[in-house]
């Protein structure tokens, strides 16, 4: 995809020479690859020309990276795509601010992403169950609920909370997971010339037609369990 490979073209630049470099974009996936692309650049500077109009600034990509965990400079990519970005969905009312919290608040869940970007062929119970903590931080912070099953039953029924502000179900935030490190992995590629991508039907997305969608549960649909409940077979 473009945005993969304007850093490509970038860190050409520094190979021949230039040690400062620019890129203009209006695009944040951009600014989120060239600060976990830096440092294998090379480069001694890197600006991002970011926004237009009256929200139109530089980016010193270089001193922001100086002020962020190495390990949190790897992940970023793939935390970028686990908060929403174009291939992959958002949490309703969870936003990147809401999460960049979470995930300062919760270190714990930087042992996950080194497992999930090489690309496993199952999740790992262990990587599972710091995702759902994780996601469970981000709706309530006080929780001790290390289940998103369990945190969805407790938010609904003892703190009132509508469908929309509770979390995923597991098996939806299973998908949501594969779908973000796949593109985790497409981004995490932005330096290589001919980048080998893994079969899309393996990490939450499925075939219809001509057309890749999005797998969004392995769950049956709400409506056929209750037409199934209410069914008479007199």
């Amino acid at each position: 995809e473009a945005d993969t490979r304007v850093l490509l073209h970038a860190a050409d630049a520094v190979q021949k020479g230039c040690k400062k470099v620019t890129i203009r974009t209006v695009d944040t996936d951009v600014v989120v690859l060239a600060v976990a692309s830096f440092s294998k650049t090379a480069a001694d500077e890197l600006w991002v020309a970011f926004g237009v109009g009256s929200n139109f600034r530089y980016i010193a990509v270089h001193e922001l990276v100086a002020t962020i965990n190495p390990t949190q400079c790897l992940h970023l990519p793939l935390f970028h795509a686990f908060t929403g970005c174009d291939t992959v969905s958002t949490f309703t009312g969870r936003g990147k601010k809401t999460a960049w919290d979470t995930w300062m608040c919760f270190p714990e869940v930087n042992t996950a992403p080194s497992e999930l970007l090489s690309m496993p062929s199952e999740l790992s119970d262990g990587s599972l169950s710091l995702h759902e903590r994780f996601v469970v931080l981000m709706y309530d912070r006080t929780s001790e609920v290390t289940k998103v099953n369990e945190a969805r039953k407790q938010l609904f029924t003892q703190k009132s909370r509508t469908l929309e502000n509770i979390p995923p179900t597991q098996a939806a935030l299973v998908q949501h997971i594969k779908r973000s490190c796949y593109q985790a992995n497409c981004w995490n590629q932005a330096l290589i010339v001919d980048p080998q991508m893994p079969q899309p039907s393996d990490w939450g997305w499925i075939k219809k037609e001509t057309c890749w969608r999005p797998l969004w549960t392995t769950l049956p649909e709400a409506s056929d369990s209750c037409h199934e409940l209410i069914h008479c077979r007199v």
